[in-house]
């Protein structure tokens, strides 16, 4: 309960400390229509620079004595935030008479109605210092910037975590309480599944280093408009590319090693599947395979399964026409077989048996017996 207090308190905290910058940026949200920062004294102390004022548009009716009002002075592209003193009707329209209250004199002539960009409703302290300051290079780069690389990092490593250490049942390699029965998938389903799944996209190692190069040639670039220009297209862009790359590298880095033991006892439990062997095998071509690990990555490069067969004690998966296979047991050329070792269990797979005689072969790679 006390966690719980705690983190309702730094939500609660978080909240009041951006709740500003939004109204400021989003007027709209507490039904006004612009929000600018006061710049000069001449309001003190009423508002004093760095302050932000929250401005509405309004009809002249609405418009008193008293009242503090936002106008464009002729000649100046600078807004200006003064008292009303008086209020006249004229043959061009209303009217107004200003003065800043920390001016001794009224300003000069009269403001027409067209020149008011609106009443200012309440005042801000504080937070034109920060807004000032982030639309320089430095406050982009440490008040926009950072934070949200920060944010994406922290989202990246969860999914690095994630993608390299799976959720598993247990340390002993039983599965968990709630883990659903293993799949037992029959050689139609397989041979469905697969040619489904050919006519998909895999993004391989080989692929994912393109996309790095490019990014990482694009990245520098759209930093670095985004960083002279300040537009919201370029820091769009900017950001977008940035992201890009980060979820690339994270999902480059996270697949490496998949090759060395651990990586391919790992990924033996996520990929193998139980099944038989596809019926008319001798139609297809056969591809044996030297060990399961070299199935298993293969698996893992195309997104797709690797089946085992318990009765032949085979693993195996199509491809096309292809069927690529590792048999965990040699082979005999009638006998008994030489190893006469269990068959590998689904959590860990032996494929380092070898025959004690010349007369008894095994499936190779291809490059010979």
């Amino acid at each position: 309960m006390p966690r719980l207090a705690v983190n309702g308190l730094i939500i609660l905290v978080i909240a009041a400390v951006v709740a500003p910058f939004i109204v400021y940026a989003v007027p709209g949200v507490v039904g006004a229509d612009h929000g600018l920062v006061v710049l000069s004294g001449s309001m003190e102390p009423r508002m004093s620079p760095g302050d932000a004022v929250i401005v509405r548009e309004v009809p002249p009716s609405e418009i008193e004595r008293q009242d503090i009002i936002t106008y464009q002075r002729q000649g100046s592209d600078t807004p200006t935030t003064h008292r009303v003193i008086e209020k006249q009707s004229t043959e061009n329209g209303v009217a107004y008479v200003t003065k800043g209250d920390a001016n001794e004199e009224r300003d000069r002539g009269t403001v027409s109605h067209d020149r008011v960009v609106g009443e200012v409703i309440f005042v801000i302290p504080f937070i034109g210092h920060v807004i000032q300051f982030a639309n320089t290079q430095l406050g982009f780069l440490v008040l926009v910037l950072t934070p949200m690389v920060l944010f994406v990092l922290s989202e990246l490593w969860e999914l690095a975590k994630s993608v390299r250490d799976p959720e598993t049942g247990g340390e002993d390699g039983s599965p968990a309480a709630d883990e659903p029965p293993a799949v037992t998938t029959t050689a139609a389903e397989t041979s469905s599944t697969t040619d489904d799944e050919s006519d998909g996209f895999t993004l391989t190692r080989s692929s994912l280093q393109l996309v790095l190069l490019l990014f990482g040639l694009y990245v520098p670039y759209s930093a670095y408009v985004a960083y002279t220009t300040q537009e919201a297209w370029s820091i769009a862009v900017a950001t977008g590319t940035a992201i890009g790359f980060l979820f690339c590298l994270v999902l480059y880095l996270a697949s490496r090693g998949s090759g060395s033991n651990s990586g391919a006892t790992r990924s033996v439990d996520g990929v193998v599947r139980r099944g038989e062997l596809p019926a008319g095998i001798s139609d297809r071509t056969t591809i044996p395979l030297e060990s399961v690990e070299s199935l298993v990555q293969m698996a893992l490069d195309r997104d797709d399964w690797v089946i085992y067969d318990e009765e032949q004690d085979t693993y195996y998966m199509t491809r096309d026409d292809a069927l690529y296979l590792h048999r965990a047991a040699p082979e005999t050329d009638g006998g008994t077989a030489v190893d006469g070792g269990d068959p590998a269990s689904d959590d860990t797979v032996d494929s380092a048996g070898s025959s004690a005689d010349g007369d008894h072969s095994r499936p190779t790679g291809g490059d010979g017996a």
